[in-house]
């Protein structure tokens, strides 16, 4: 069978599986091969990077072809995939990650959802990639006419003791795509220091 032969409902449920289950299994894979691979000599490490890269994007490629154009792609329940994610996080990696989920739900395009949901996953495996981290806290807030989620970095003493960072990071490619997508829905990402050591990312929206 191919993808031409799924329904709606069949190729929306094996996307979101795609991309909540292997898709984050993978990325989390290679946040830890990319720490590993800072090591000098870790050069297997970096070819092994560099196949797991070429295998996020062929998933990527295979999601975004599966059921009919104009099918929606995955559910647009932001709250629970959002849930969802921090809960797969917790098994995947050390550093414990919280969600908070305030307001009452909101109706949400699939492009929405999908915009913020892949933005704050972003957020939430760069502030789990900080040695610093001793836990990582996901809010989303769900007001009337607009919609905040932030991801906050709380950090140990080592930390607490060391000079404060910097509230925005570096721009590497991932924070520049996750910009970068949430401007396609008029979305703004900011940064502030949040305690000591550590740093707070905010998305804010409001829908149109």
């Amino acid at each position: 069978m191919n993808h031409a032969d799924l329904d709606d409902a069949s190729a929306r449920h094996l996307q979101q599986r795609l991309h909540d289950g292997l898709g984050q299994c993978l990325s989390l894979a290679a946040m830890q091969i990319d720490q590993a691979a800072a090591v000098p000599e870790a050069e297997t490490l970096r070819c092994a990077r560099a196949l797991l890269r070429e295998a996020l994007q062929e998933l990527r490629s295979l999601i975004s072809s599966i059921g009919h154009p104009d099918a929606d792609p995955i559910e647009p329940d932001l709250p629970g995939r959002l849930d969802a994610c921090v809960r797969r996080l917790n098994t995947l990696q050390a550093i414990p990650v919280s969600c908070t989920i305030e307001g009452l739900p909101l109706q949400l395009s699939p492009q929405a959802c999908e915009i913020l949901l892949g933005a704050t996953r972003e957020l939430l495996v760069n502030a789990c990639k900080h040695g610093e981290a001793v836990g990582v806290d996901a809010r989303l807030s769900i007001l009337p006419h607009r919609l905040s989620i932030t991801v906050t970095e709380r950090c140990g003493a080592t930390a607490c003791q060391a000079q404060q960072r910097p509230a925005a990071p570096g721009q590497g490619s991932g924070l520049r795509s996750t910009r970068q997508g949430l401007s396609q829905i008029g979305a703004r990402l900011r940064w502030r220091n949040s305690g000591p050591g550590g740093v707070q990312a905010r998305i804010s929206w409001v829908p149109q």
